[in-house]
């Protein structure tokens, strides 16, 4: 029954992606993808404001949709304290995903910011969930790397805990 749920998600949202609502440039896809991979893992923190790979998953898919969901509780705190707007401070931690070394779409993504929290130091974790969609092209052995940034450089991301799914054929 879960599996029938995942692959009503997956075209659910290949659907969507096939409709314009969630792929750019161009990306669009339909089919079955019946398996699923997963890892969950702990505490991961940086002041980068470079893509680190934080999360790697390798495994054999033929061609068709792929869907990568990434979760997970954690916070940004602003620590470089340089771009203010409306008398706030603002610091956010982007995520990507990469098949392949290429970005899925939508790319990368805003996933924790400070709520435009000021003069405040103390970690203060939300949750949060984002998904990816594309197209395998071709068959064999496949790599997923889960990548995270700060907005700015040396603000603070600090993931607590989270969870990687993929879904494929």
């Amino acid at each position: 029954m879960r599996q029938r749920r995942l692959l009503g998600a997956a075209v659910a949202i290949v659907a969507v992606a096939a409709a314009g609502g969630i792929a750019i440039a161009g990306t669009s896809g339909g089919g079955t993808a019946a398996q699923v991979e997963f890892k969950t893992g702990g505490a991961i923190s940086t002041p980068s404001g470079v893509f680190l790979t934080i999360v790697t998953d390798s495994f054999s898919a033929g061609p068709g949709p792929i869907t990568v969901r990434f979760s997970a509780v954690g916070s940004e705190q602003d620590w470089n304290r340089s771009p203010a707007f409306v008398g706030r401070h603002y610091a956010a931690m982007r995520v990507r995903v990469l098949l392949d070394g290429a970005g899925l779409a939508p790319g990368a993504s805003a996933f924790i910011d400070n709520r435009g929290v000021r003069a405040d130091r103390t970690p203060r974790p939300i949750s949060a969930g984002y998904e990816w969609a594309g197209m395998i092209g071709t068959g064999g052995t496949h790599t997923v790397r889960i990548q995270l940034a700060n907005l700015h450089t040396f603000d603070m991301a600090a993931i607590n805990h989270w969870t990687l799914v993929i879904q494929h054929n």
